[in-house]
């Protein structure tokens, strides 16, 4: 697993920060970088308050397990979909709905994404996709509306995190790590088929504060605490389906925020696999305007928009 980027250094770059406490935003950023699923299969094992039948485990246990198992993978191909909702009073108008789904690859210790996604119909540029890569510290973005072909635009994360933007919502490992912050209703449900393979199912709520109080403390930033104060989360109901080695196979979470809400299902697969992001030709990149911070050296130390 590793990351390349324009320079062929081989020094280890810093993990990026992941203060986040859900992958939606990711939609938010694909659309222009604006403010703004229903499980599936038959059911195939008896639900338990307490314990898991097949591995004399509680069901607790078993989503912190799985949690670690990713981690340790570190890496996987992913696919996601998200339906958003937003009623008439938030839009001005009418209500809306959209969605979005997208697929790519991840590797969590680099901090690296690749990642395609299709955009809606509300976007004016319905079936249109648009790439994402995440590299050392920089997302970029091509595709329409955003962009021509062939070009990018390029927004250093910590320009995101300046302009109030979650700057882990392009991190598929991100879910991971909001599994360490369960809370202790978590039960069994039944599994379902995922990308044929069969699975074991867990339902419960992920604490948004737990979730940020388990951040480094460099990652406790006083705009995030702030972000997560605002946004009113309380709890984030997940379901979580995981591989007969606990790994996640299928991440489910329903996230209602000030009347807005936005459903989200992830699948994993291929754990382990090599994951390779390069960052565009400094060519093809420009700066993406009105991003604090957005016109400083990248990370391989070119110029912005060189």
């Amino acid at each position: 697993m590793h990351t390349q980027g324009p320079t062929t250094s081989t020094s280890r770059r810093p993990r990026r920060r992941l203060a986040t406490f859900t992958i939606a935003g990711v939609a938010a950023l694909s659309l222009g970088l604006g403010a703004c699923s229903a499980q599936d299969g038959e059911g195939t094992s008896a639900p338990s308050a307490t314990s898991s039948a097949a591995t004399e485990r509680t069901a607790f246990e078993v989503v912190q397990a799985s949690a670690e198992q990713g981690q340790e993978a570190g890496s996987a191909r992913f696919a996601l979909t998200t339906t958003t909702t937003a009623p008439a009073e938030a839009t001005g108008g009418q209500e809306q709905t959209f969605d979005v789904s997208g697929e790519g690859s991840f590797d969590a210790e680099d901090g690296a994404v690749r990642m395609t996604l299709t955009l809606p119909a509300m976007t004016g540029a319905a079936g249109s996709t648009v790439e994402l890569r995440l590299v050392d510290e920089v997302a970029y973005l091509s595709g329409a509306p955003l962009t021509g072909e062939g070009q990018w635009v390029r927004l250093p994360l910590d320009a995101l995190g300046g302009a109030g933007l979650d700057t882990g919502a392009v991190d598929p490992s991100a879910q991971l790590q909001q599994l360490r912050a369960v809370a202790d209703d978590v039960t069994e449900v039944p599994g379902v088929e995922v990308r044929g393979v069969q699975t074991r199912g867990y339902s419960g709520t992920i604490d948004p504060q737990a979730a940020f109080e388990a951040l480094p403390p460099e990652q406790q930033t006083e705009e995030a605490r702030q972000a997560l104060t605002e946004s009113g989360l309380t709890a984030i109901p997940f379901t979580l389906y995981v591989d007969e080695q606990d790994r996640p196979a299928r991440i489910v979470q329903e996230v209602d925020v000030q009347g807005v809400s936005t459903s989200v299902t992830m699948d994993f697969w291929d754990w382990g696999s090599d994951v390779e992001v390069d960052a565009p030709e400094a060519g093809s990149v420009v700066d993406a305007p009105g991003f604090p911070g957005a016109g400083a050296e990248d990370p391989a130390g070119a110029p912005a928009g060189a």
